[in-house]
């Protein structure tokens, strides 16, 4: 994956990701657009009349807190929600939570997150949220996260607790993904190509912590 920059001006950037998924033949425009799901399904759309439309975004959304409930039947397919859901010809992101909900807070702890599904509360640890994705096998994924610091008046100690505890998630996840034979090789985006396939999406990026620093690709 590559970011070829046209323009930037005061830290905003336009340009075009390239390179992205298995076959490395889709981009995505920068800022763009991704295909919301939910459980993999474009909402109020069919797969016939999904593919009649132009210009589709070349990466689909998913979202662990939609499919949290129900990983151990995509476990038993083994062939990953791409086959499963029929998202041909697709780059798949797997996101924490579903954009288009909000999310109650103080359910963050140093080593668990918490996502909603249908039937209420669901807290993961790196463990089964890395089972999670293996099962769904997304092309790339955001890392397990402590985001509750967009509420007004957040202090900056807050801040850093967040930072501190993301930074330990993503590890968590980082050793966990090395170790997941259906990953392949990692990609994680802070320190750049390690090998190549599959990508972790940091959820806190540029921040410097516990005496190291993390950066993202600038």
């Amino acid at each position: 994956m590559r970011l070829e920059l046209s323009r930037a001006v005061q830290g905003c950037r336009l340009g075009l990701l390239t390179g992205l998924g298995n076959t490395g033949q889709h981009s995505l425009e920068v800022p763009g657009c991704l295909l919301y799901t939910r459980c993999a399904t474009v909402p109020h759309l069919t797969q016939d009349t999904l593919h009649t439309l132009r210009d589709l975004p070349s990466v689909t959304q998913v979202s662990v807190d939609s499919l949290a409930e129900h990983h151990e039947v995509l476990e038993e397919f083994k062939e990953g929600l791409r086959k499963f859901a029929g998202l041909h010809d697709t780059v798949l992101f797997c996101s924490l939570h579903d954009s288009a909900n909000s999310i109650p807070a103080g359910h963050v702890t140093n080593k668990t997150v918490s996502v909603w599904g249908s039937g209420g509360r669901i807290e993961l640890t790196a463990a089964r949220f890395m089972a999670i994705q293996a099962a769904i096998q997304p092309d790339f994924y955001q890392s397990m996260a402590d985001g509750e610091t967009w509420q007004a008046g957040t202090s900056r100690k807050r801040v850093r607790k967040a930072v501190d505890r993301t930074l330990a998630h993503l590890d968590e996840c980082l050793v966990l993904h090395q170790k997941t034979q259906v990953f392949g090789h990692l990609r994680d985006l802070r320190m750049g190509w390690i090998q190549t396939e599959a990508c972790v999406i940091p959820s806190c990026l540029g921040c410097k912590s516990r005496g190291r620093n993390r950066e993202a690709n600038r």
